[in-house]
């Protein structure tokens, strides 16, 4: 019986030795890695938008709108029908509609211009801007801007702040038509710079951008007006004066091109 048990015993003790060794930890093996690939930063050339023009001699429309209304009491206004056809044409004839904001550095410096490049503005915003012309430009992917009389918002036929900050945040400029639509030629430097500045302030504070542009009322100002539009912060300054905007022409005294009733968008920017 004690033999049995010790070959028993001798079994046991073999059979537990030959698992140990079976799982007894091998060595890892070494997988050889990768490298990683080099991590290139290409670099892509700038995207080409237009042409380099020759600052001194390009010249840019600025179309120069007030009211767009049914009732043509003057030429001041434009019926709504007549500038659906006017925005139409612009459209279909591959014209790239400018912001103030992006004609500054192509008058100062001609990189990148655009072809066919125009830019609509309108004088004062009427409430007809908002009712009339505003769903016509938005019709045809249109940008514009408004020169707004601060002082006459919600007053005597102007937009409302409401409407305002609605073409506001569309992407509708709101620039400088003064505070309370002087003749500013009439008025001491001092008047003249609080004129400009409070507009100013006023529409970058309620749009929350930059107002980089005054009109002048009636297209009147002096050699003060120049010195209070640079001294407030503005990179330009519109007249009523006839022509296309070019620098030499001054950044502060840019002529525009009039809109009247019945006036082809053809003749307008050739």
């Amino acid at each position: 019986m004690k033999r049995y048990l010790r070959l028993c015993f001798a079994i046991f003790c073999c059979l537990l030795i030959a698992a140990c060794g079976q799982n007894e930890a091998k060595p890892s093996e070494l997988v050889p890695q990768k490298k990683p690939a080099p991590v290139t930063n290409e670099v892509k050339p700038p995207v080409q938008l237009g042409t380099d023009m020759n600052p001194e001699t390009l010249q840019i429309p600025v179309l120069m709108y007030h009211s767009i209304n049914t009732n043509v009491k003057n030429n001041l206004i434009t019926p709504p029908n007549e500038f659906d056809t006017q925005m139409k044409w612009l459209s279909d004839n591959g014209y790239y509609t400018l912001t103030l904001a992006e004609l500054a550095p192509l008058l100062e410096i001609g990189k990148n211009v655009p072809d066919k490049p125009v830019v609509i503005t309108f004088d004062d915003g009427y409430q007809d801007n908002y009712t009339n012309a505003y769903p016509i430009l938005k019709k045809y992917g249109l940008k514009a801007t408004i020169f707004v009389i601060t002082d006459k918002i919600a007053k005597n036929n102007h937009f409302d702040e409401a409407a305002l900050k609605e073409m506001s945040a569309y992407g509708i400029e709101m620039e400088s038509h003064t505070v309370h639509h002087y003749e500013l030629n009439r008025l001491s430097y001092e008047a003249q710079l609080k004129e400009l500045q409070y507009s100013k302030a006023f529409l970058e504070r309620f749009t929350g951008k930059k107002v980089n542009s005054i009109c002048y009322p009636v297209g009147r100002y002096n050699e003060d007006t120049v010195r209070a539009a640079e001294a407030t912060g503005y990179t330009m300054g519109f007249t009523t004066e006839v022509g296309k905007a070019n620098k030499k022409d001054g950044m502060y005294t840019l002529p525009r091109v009039r809109m009247v009733p019945g006036m082809s968008m053809e003749s307008a920017v050739k």
